[in-house]
């Protein structure tokens, strides 16, 4: 999951607002990351129901779940594998399908359902949709600006990242899962591997971008930076990529293009703790957030990807917000995509090589 965050006055005024003010009491406490919402789809809520909502922001999934041990949210809205980490811990409850109103599985995208079938029905699988609402959902690919990059080398695949002709002008997601999800699909592998010998192997891959291209390892600013030139090639989040085509300078030509060898297509989701408080307001929360208008606003705002199959294929109609974005806004999920998977022992074992990779 990445969130479409930027860091701008009213942003940071937000956040304020989210982690103190609003926080402290509230019919409605809802657990999100950052900016992953329309502020006045909240105040519309309040106004409908004549509620208050108490939203709270964190930066991560794992800041998430943590905090989760400690307090209590009517709504939480986490990336896949932390749901199903989630669902492992006995800390959210499965949902009732019949308490929402208006929507139905069936009224989800393709793609959507594509993926979560793919889930559901690999080894050790698991039903995100009984714990889970999609909320947004996307992929990561490479985001390169078209006017320095060939487009038969970024065709490819990952190992553009290698090419010695983009020295010094390649941009690296500072993630040791989003990194090492890269060099273990070119390699051939399942980015969910646990295999010593295919993780070295990732590890040799990942070290070769920092050697041929003497790679930067960003995070957020890829928000300012590839609109502005600063990188012809970085790894991004499709709804990131989109934001920054958007806001691109007249003088950048960018492009988003997933790899063929396989890629991870995130879906964050809105699930109910077992800490809920009012479980009844909750499901109407979730209900109100899948109305079209609602899920369309909400789209606009975010930048990512609906999941709502009427908002999804509207969206990128003539006129609409992502006219000129449909081939970047619409999710093609091909056969060698996969969906993170928990695993507490992996995550410990590939945070450890990100410190020696930085390290060296």
């Amino acid at each position: 999951m990445k969130k479409f965050l930027t860091f701008s006055l009213a942003f940071m005024v937000g956040i304020s607002l989210s982690s103190c003010g609003m926080s402290q009491g509230g019919d409605l406490k809802i657990f999100n990351c950052g900016e992953y919402i329309d502020e006045e789809l909240l105040d519309a809520f309040e106004e409908r129901y004549g509620v208050n909502i108490s939203y709270v922001t964190f930066d991560s999934n794992e800041a998430a779940i943590t905090k989760m041990k400690s307090e209590s949210f009517d709504i939480v809205v986490p990336s896949d594998y932390a749901i199903e980490q989630l669902m492992l811990s006995n800390m959210i409850k499965p949902l009732d399908w019949s308490k929402i109103e208006g929507f139905t599985k069936d009224d989800l995208a393709d793609p959507v359902i594509k993926i979560l079938d793919q889930l559901k029905n690999e080894e050790n699988g698991w039903d995100f949709l009984s714990y889970s609402v999609p909320y947004f959902f996307g992929k990561v690919g490479i985001t390169y600006d078209a006017n320095i990059v060939d487009d038969n080398d970024v065709k490819v695949g990952w190992s553009v990242l290698h090419n010695e002709k983009y020295r010094n002008k390649v941009a690296y997601y500072d993630s040791s899962r989003d990194g090492f999800m890269v060099a273990f699909k070119d390699l051939g592998y399942s980015m969910n591997s646990t295999d010593p010998k295919e993780t070295e192997e990732a590890f040799e891959w990942i070290k070769k971008i920092r050697e041929t291209t003497n790679c930067a390892f960003k995070t957020d600013e890829l928000l300012s930076e590839m609109p502005d030139g600063k990188y012809a090639l970085s790894l991004m989040y499709s709804g990131d990529a989109i934001y920054s085509m958007m806001e691109q300078n007249d003088d950048v030509n960018l492009k988003f293009y997933a790899p063929e060898s396989g890629t991870n297509v995130f879906v964050d989701g809105m699930v109910i703790p077992t800490s809920v408080r009012n479980e009844e307001l909750a499901y109407k929360f979730i209900s109100f957030m899948l109305e079209y208008e609602n899920a369309k606003a909400n789209s606009i705002y975010v930048g990512y990807t609906s999941p709502i199959k009427s908002v999804y294929e509207d969206l990128v109609k003539e006129g609409e917000e992502f006219y000129e974005y449909k081939d970047y806004y619409h999710v093609t999920i091909n056969e060698k995509d996969e969906i993170f998977r928990f695993n507490d022992e992996m995550k410990v074992i590939l945070n450890d090589y990100w410190v020696k990779l930085k390290l060296s």
